[in-house]
Parts: structure tokens; C-alpha cells; sequence
């Protein structure tokens, strides 16, 4: 990402202009963004009935006992497929960023910033001068640093912003590597401020990312973590960092937007996030001892934090204005490695999730994640089951190929629209090819990930 872009990126949340009044929606809707989804789905339908795609099927699945069987399950999956696409996104547009706008006057609350490091000597000095670069109350603002046992000159570069920052820096280190998780507690043990904010040392922070944090958690005192939005930071290097750019684009300005609506982000990330201190007393020594099948929890430490406020009763809520770059990987094999952590750590906490969602963890807004959960997690059955399907239809009638890779390309291009809208920008364009890559060749990430579930290696170090 450019760099005189950060600014402008940083400002952006929902292009502004003209809105539509919708039923059941309280607020005005963007059209351009219901037009994109009503056209692109219509797209979909036609090209599905010009290619004969629905004749094709028909006859295939009748071409054997077990196909026709397979036929009715893969109905029901796609019926669900469809339906969680359209809560998801009826949701999604009812999304909006809270602003400082009506908390004129207000008390800004003290905040304290936690920055673990780990062998990042070229980052650490730039990452700690972008939060002192920040636009809020600087009387106000702590930041803790913290040395994971680095083994380059991490800790020397800490020291020399210590002697310029003074007691608004605090320096942590470690003798030996101990972790993410055991950094975070550290700070968080130490930290003064009221609210507590994690930041990675391998991003830049946008300047009003912290006071657009803190947002929702002045306005509303149930709400105890708020998520900021990662954006990369090294989109331009290759085809794969452009493509990933979609991706978190979607990831969070889509993902995360619509499970903030009803105050249930599943995971909010350590790149950037704000929770409140007090919030996190009653479990922060559970949090940061956690097992899981009698392994200890050496990754996905944010994901689990937020297990555990979801638990607590409290609500998790997403700022698209809060903004933070972040580098992702630029190659394929790193990438992979980056999948399989983060899906270990997503199956181990949907399967913790599930043993509370149904009780009266919390006295509202109980039924909607419930449904979310049951939706996102019957999309991996469906994707490998689809998957199977479509690459035997290719071996028995080749005839498939063809029509199917193009319809295919055509419902990548209709779920890209999501990043259309939010980014305004042909860029979109890569989640193409991002969509295809992830259908036939990341399908495996998910099996592989369950079946290694207690291998807590770190795969990036």
C-alpha cells in the first residue's frame, strides 16, 4: 500500500452519497451496494441457465444410485449455502462504523498499548513511533513494549525509543522466547491505562485508528473488545499479495462487519484490538494457561481471548475506521503454513463456542450467533463435498469442464463485489482467481488442520 494512501484509507469506512429506506432495516441503505448484489446474483442465475448447468447436473446425478443420493445432500447443502450467503449479507448491510460525533465533550478514557516483538529489529522503531503518531489524548496514551527473547537487536531499538518517549514507554523483556500469549499477559498485568490495545510490531497503526476504537466502548459499557480492520500493508509486492488484499478486504469488511451487528465478532485480531480492562480480570490467568485436550494453547491467542469475553456475557463489535497495515505472506508455501494455524485455532474455538452458545451466557442477542455458527460451519462439508462432486463430473463427462470453470469465474466475480463496493477499486478483480485457488487447491487446509489439531508448532518461525 502506498504510503501518502494510508490517510485516506484510514478515513474510509462506507462510501457516502445517496441511501435508500428499506423495510426492516432502521437505517438508509446504500443502493449502489444492493444493486451490485441484486445484479451480480442475477448473473449468476442466468449464466447457470444459459450454459444448461441444471439439465447437466440432472442428468449426471441420474447416471447412478449413489450419485442420485448424493444429489439430494448436495441440494440441502447448497439450499444452506444459499440461505447463510443471504443472512450474512442482509446483515452486512445494515452494518455502520460508530463515530466520535456524538460524544462531544466526552472523557477520553486511558488506554495502554501492548506491542510484543519477536526478532523484528527492522520494524520495532517505526511500529512504536506510528502509536505516539497517533491523534488521541497523548496524556492519556501508555505503551508498553515487550521483548519475546529476540534474538537480533530488538530489545537495543526498544531502549533508544525509551530514551525518547520517556515514561510513556515501558520495556518488557524476556531472556528466552515464551510466546504471543505470554507477552500479552505481561502488559496486560502491568498496563494502567482503562483500556488495553494490541497492536503487532509488523504493521503501521492509521492515526485515528485508537480513538475510533474506543468508540464503542464509552458508548456502550456491555460492549468489552472492538476489532480494527487489517489491511495489508504489502499489497503491491505480488499477484499473491494482491490477491490476499481481497481477501482481508472480505475477511473483515464483510465478515466481521456483519457479526458486529449483533455483537458477536468471533475473532478479534491482535494486530488490532481494544478491550476493556476490567472485562478481562475474572479470566486473564485461564486465558493465558489455556489447554485444549490436555495440550497447552501456544497460538490463535486472540481468537481464544475472544472466546472467553463472548463467554463472560459481553459484546464484541468491529470498526471499519480503525485502521492498521499489516504485512501478509508473499508466498504460497507461507501462506499455507499461516491457513493451517489460524484454522487449528478456528476449529478448537467453535468447538469451545458450542459447549456455551446455547446456554443463557448472556440475558440478549443469543439467537443470531447461533445461526451464524450453524451457517459458517456447514460450509467446509459443503465446499469438499462439492469439490468431490464437481472433479468426478469432470472425469465422466468432460463436457463439464468448461461450462463449469465458467460459471465458476462468474460466481468468484459476484462475491468479489463485496470488495467493489467497500474499495471502489479494480482490484477486486484479484479475488477471482483467489476464489478458484482457495476452492481446488486450500480445500485440504481444514481435514489437515482437524486431524493435526495438537500439533501447537508455529509453523512461521
Amino acid at each position: 500500500m502506498r504510503e501518502e494512501a494510508y490517510e485516506e484509507i484510514e478515513l474510509e469506512s462506507r462510501p457516502r452519497g445517496f441511501r435508500l429506506t428499506l423495510p426492516y432495516f432502521k437505517d438508509k441503505i446504500d443502493p449502489i451496494a444492493v444493486f451490485l448484489i441484486v445484479t451480480g446474483g442475477a448473473t449468476v442465475v442466468i449464466i447457470a441457465v444459459k450454459f444448461r448447468l441444471l439439465p447437466l447436473w440432472i442428468e449426471f446425478l441420474k447416471s447412478s444410485s449413489a450419485l442420485r443420493i448424493s444429489g439430494y445432500l448436495l441440494i440441502i447443502l447448497a439450499f444452506i449455502f444459499v440461505s447463510g450467503t443471504l443472512f450474512r449479507t442482509v446483515l452486512w448491510l445494515r452494518y455502520r462504523p460508530e463515530t466520535a460525533d456524538s460524544l462531544a465533550g466526552a472523557v477520553w478514557p486511558s488506554i495502554t498499548v501492548i506491542m510484543p516483538a519477536y526478532n523484528e529489529e527492522e520494524l520495532i522503531a517505526k511500529a512504536i513511533d506510528s502509536i505516539f503518531a497517533v491523534n488521541y489524548p497523548q496524556d492519556k496514551l501508555e505503551v508498553i513494549a515487550v521483548n519475546d527473547g529476540s534474538e537480533d537487536m530488538t530489545l537495543l531499538y526498544m531502549q533508544r525509543a525509551k530514551r525518547r518517549y520517556g515514561e510513556k514507554l515501558r520495556v518488557i523483556s524476556f531472556e528466552r522466547n515464551l510466546g504471543k500469549r505470554r507477552a500479552l499477559y505481561s502488559g496486560m498485568k502491568i498496563a494502567r491505562g482503562e483500556i488495553i490495545v494490541t497492536i503487532d510490531t509488523d504493521g503501521k497503526i492509521g492515526r485515528s485508528a485508537i480513538r475510533n476504537l474506543v468508540v464503542p466502548l464509552i458508548k456502550d459499557p456491555e460492549v468489552a473488545a472492538v476489532a480494527g480492520r487489517v489491511a495489508v500493508l504489502n499489497e503491491r509486492d505480488n499477484f499473491l499479495t494482491r490477491m490476499l488484499s481481497v481477501r482481508y478486504a472480505v475477511s473483515f469488511d464483510f465478515g466481521r462487519a456483519y457479526q458486529s451487528v449483533f455483537g458477536t465478532v468471533q475473532v478479534c485480531p491482535g494486530a488490532l484490538t481494544a478491550y476493556r480492562k476490567v472485562a478481562l480480570g475474572p479470566f486473564l490467568k485461564e486465558w493465558v494457561n489455556q489447554k485444549f485436550m490436555k495440550i497447552p494453547c501456544l497460538h490463535g491467542e486472540d481468537r481464544s481471548l475472544t472466546t472467553y469475553i463472548l463467554r463472560s456475557g459481553h459484546l464484541t463489535k468491529y470498526q471499519s475506521n480503525a485502521v492498521v497495515y499489516s504485512k501478509v505472506p508473499s508466498r504460497f508455501r507461507q501462506m499455507n503454513r499461516m491457513y493451517v494455524r489460524w484454522t487449528r485455532s478456528y476449529i478448537r474455538e467453535s468447538i469451545l463456542f458450542s459447549r456455551f452458545m446455547f446456554s443463557p451466557y448472556r440475558t440478549k442477542r443469543r439467537i443470531l450467533p447461533i445461526l451464524d455458527f450453524f451457517f459458517l460451519n456447514l460450509l467446509h462439508p459443503f465446499h469438499l463435498f462439492a469439490i468431490g462432486l464437481i472433479s468426478y463430473s469432470f472425469i465422466a463427462h468432460p463436457i463439464f469442464i468448461l461450462r463449469h470453470l465458467a460459471f465458476l469465474v462468474i460466481l468468484s466475480f459476484f462475491l468479489s463485489l463485496y470488495y467493489l463496493r467497500t474499495s471502489r477499486s479494480l482490484a477486486f478483480l484479484y479475488g477471482i482467481p483467489y476464489a478458484l485457488i482457495t476452492a481446488f487447491f486450500l480445500w485440504w487446509i481444514v481435514p489437515f488442520s482437524a486431524l493435526t489439531l495438537k500439533n501447537q508448532s508455529w509453523l512461521t518461525r
